[in-house]
């Protein structure tokens, strides 16, 4: 049943990944069944940068989206600049007062259009729940990320300044969880929740008392695609690539440590991205005697990355956090497997028909024990051509018409559910009059 759906997503973009992508992606595909009405404040680098999005509305509208453009007020504008200058802990403070007036601009809508569905989409992380909530309509939340404690075993070795940042966000999140009024009020007003990953699930589950469904909030963006030529000279050389930011977080130095201990030569690694890192990295490939097996590309154009990924035979992901990085399904969308570890949303997405996974334990065994599964496949690599082709099976399960499907129905779901909240307070009331 078509209905009308208001979503804030705060960062969407046609050109962009990770949540910008996810909020467009997840804004078209509803387009094409619903009415939507979008709040948002990014497109491009920082809050209030919405001049890409402007343009591509005014040039390229779409016929079922309204989108609402909220700016940041002057005191938001302000701490966004302490945000530019790289002190990222501001952007919450700014955040809030930009989630005020989101619910004003929704307010405004409200006036004029019966929603039928408030959808809270974006910024995945649970910091900041936006106040949606208040408009007493049916309301969905999710999906909800950034609640991970982060396991210090990854933390081992890298600088003091590191892991105390990494430290510092533990307590946060120990903290916020625990005592944020707040936030246990959106957990609990909300009618629906959607985490992003099943440990996500357990947190919401153990910390406020409610249950809610797991979906990541990415998907498959296009359709699924095996490149069969990459095969061709397989036994010759295994083509690996890892792809991602070079800072901390994204942990290539792991990377380098595991490549480092396999005794095979017949392997060479695509390193996609740029970073603060990179001649660090580099510096320390050199020392461990890979640089002859290293292809640093830095930060190129979408389309050559995606021939990259899609030429690949292993995708290698060593991430210290995340919820579910974009390129997990990009690598999935061209039938690349993954070597990850079994957490965050890489153990949700990854299973043995796609990638393989190694079990979080001291450092030093999860270098180990993923050098040796890197050998394994070295050593056989006819293992890698069975792998890609049931990724592709894995892949389908990510569609974007799964995922529509599964969003229609918790909308259902939210919409009967505050029905019953209002009958069930209407009973209280006319009992208690």
């Amino acid at each position: 049943m078509k209905k009308k759906i208001l979503i804030s997503a705060y960062a969407i973009s046609p050109f962009r990944g990770s949540e910008y992508g996810a909020a467009w992606n997840t804004v078209t595909h509803l387009a094409s069944q619903h009415e939507v009405w979008v709040l948002y404040g990014m497109s491009d680098n920082f809050m209030g940068d919405t001049q890409t999005m402007r343009k591509y509305v005014e040039e390229t509208p779409l016929a079922s989206v309204q989108f609402i453009e909220v700016q940041p007020g002057p005191l938001a504008k302000a701490i966004t600049l302490l945000d530019k200058a790289g002190l990222g802990w501001f952007f919450y403070l700014a955040y809030y007062l930009w989630q005020k007036k989101a619910l004003r601009a929704a307010r405004e809508v409200l006036k004029t259009v019966d929603i039928d569905v408030v959808h809270q989409l974006g910024p995945i992380g649970y910091r900041e729940p936006g106040f949606l909530w208040k408009l007493d309509k049916p309301t969905v939340w999710g999906p909800i990320g950034g609640m991970n404690i982060v396991n210090k075993e990854l933390l081992k070795g890298k600088a003091f300044s590191t892991r105390l940042k990494f430290k510092v966000k533990n307590a946060i999140n120990y903290i916020q969880l625990n005592y944020s009024k707040r936030i246990r009020k959106a957990f609990l007003q909300a009618d629906v929740l959607v985490a992003a990953t099943s440990a996500g699930q357990q947190t919401i589950r153990e910390k406020f008392g409610v249950d809610s469904y797991y979906l990541s909030e990415q998907g498959i963006m296009s359709a699924a695609f095996l490149n069969e030529s990459k095969f061709d000279h397989l036994n010759q050389q295994v083509q690996l690539v890892w792809s991602g930011t070079l800072i901390e977080r994204k942990n290539l130095s792991m990377c380098l440590d595991v490549l480092a201990k396999v005794k095979q030569n017949n392997w060479i690694l695509h390193i996609l991205g740029d970073g603060p890192l990179k001649e660090k990295l580099q510096r320390k490939a050199v020392e461990l005697k890979l640089s002859n097996r290293l292809i640093w590309y830095g930060h190129i154009p979408r389309p050559e990355a995606i021939r990259v990924m899609s030429g690949a035979h292993l995708h290698i992901i060593t991430s210290i956090a995340e919820d579910n990085p974009a390129v997990i399904f990009e690598a999935l969308t061209y039938g690349v497997p993954t070597l990850t570890m079994d957490h965050c949303g890489m153990g949700n997405v990854i299973c043995d028909k796609c990638g393989i996974k190694i079990k979080l334990d001291t450092y030093d065994s999860i270098v180990n024990n993923m050098s040796a599964a890197l050998e394994s496949v070295l050593a056989n690599p006819h293992k890698l051509v069975d792998l890609a082709q049931t990724t592709l099976i894995c892949a389908a399960e990510h569609s974007w018409d799964n995922r529509l499907a599964r969003l229609n129905n918790m909308y259902e779901e939210a919409i009967q559910i505050r029905e019953k909240r209002y009958n069930s307070s209407f009973k209280l009331t006319t009992l208690t009059a």
